[in-house]
């Protein structure tokens, strides 16, 4: 049997596609696995519909090879059998689809189940028109999830601690220390300071006990990093590294790239993404801050919230 240069085409791509999700995959092969996963739920989706569509039309009279004949050869009511059998088997994959995602949900981290729909809340409370706003779930397991099944995935009691920093929670709310002690940076306080309604109540008192707020916070965050890159297209990459290294250095960074040749400003993927002006010192890991921002990007913008996409749609 001869194999159709399509079926070469269809196999080869899908090959060469498992290969970059693997070698790309930040979770060494979990997310891909769960990629893989949500296909086949598809495809059971689908079967369970089908069989369920031939057992309740199990007579001759709703052969669609029959009726199709009828139809092509200009009977209205076999046209229309036809329409009604085609309603019937969206309503049946309506029915299944649902259950072959929620038989998915212990793929996904145990947090994104139970605060999954908080975060999407606060999301369509406070930057409605977000436009992908998936994007926040990748950027809390960024912050909080060293794996999918560590104790600080998607947890509220989440932290990073040193003798020189803090970072709380789901989005690593942070406080930082000079070598004397003194304080040198507080994001809660500065959020306070700019939210006192929305925020209200909330310090480093208790600032892991409160997860709604966690995740007010990290949408306001998100969406005021974004505002300064509105008109560029890139916008929720800019967005996205601005949270983790600050506004400030995406703007020196964008002015770098735009002196540059071939450097396109307003798109961050092969361009602002090469031209990092942070520190080079190793901090994590033998990872310095350029190493850490430009995997933040990568990572939220194309490889963490696709697990999360098909359940968010549901929430």
């Amino acid at each position: 049997m001869k194999i159709r240069h399509r079926s070469w085409f269809l196999v080869g791509g899908a090959l060469i596609a498992l290969a970059v999700s693997l070698w790309s995959d930040p979770d060494h092969g979990l997310s891909t696995a769960l990629g893989g996963l949500s296909l086949v739920q598809g495809i059971w989706a689908v079967a369970a519909a089908f069989w369920a569509h031939k057992a309740l039309f199990d007579y001759p009279e709703a052969d669609k090879r029959t009726l199709i004949k009828k139809a092509g050869e200009g009977s209205l009511g076999a046209g229309l059998a036809l329409i009604a059998l085609a309603i019937v088997f969206v309503g049946l994959l309506m029915v299944f689809a649902p259950r072959a995602q929620a038989a998915a949900d212990p793929w996904l981290p145990a947090g994104f189940t139970k605060y999954g729909a908080t975060l999407k809340a606060e999301q369509q409370r406070y930057w409605t028109d977000h436009p992908d706003a998936v994007l926040l779930a990748g950027l809390i397991e960024q912050e909080s999830c060293i794996s999918l099944k560590s104790k600080g995935c998607w947890n509220p009691a989440a932290q990073l601690k040193t003798s020189r920093e803090e970072g709380a929670g789901m989005g690593q709310i942070t406080r930082a220390y000079r070598a004397d002690g003194s304080l040198r940076f507080d994001s809660l306080s500065g959020l306070r300071n700019q939210y006192a309604a929305e925020l209200a109540g909330w310090s480093w008192n208790n600032v892991y006990a409160k997860p709604e707020l966690q995740l007010r916070a990290v949408v306001l965050m998100s969406r005021d990093a974004a505002k300064p890159f509105r008109a560029a297209p890139a916008m929720l990459a800019f967005s996205d590294a601005g949270y983790n290294g600050g506004v400030g250095g995406v703007q020196k960074e964008r002015r770098a790239c735009a002196m540059s040749n071939g450097c396109d400003a307003g798109r961050w993927f092969g361009h602002v993404e090469y031209h990092c002006l942070k520190s080079r010192q190793s901090l994590y890991g033998g990872r310095n801050a350029c190493d850490i921002n430009r995997e933040h990007v990568h990572n939220v913008m194309l490889i963490r919230p696709e697990k999360y996409r098909t359940r968010w749609a549901m929430l």
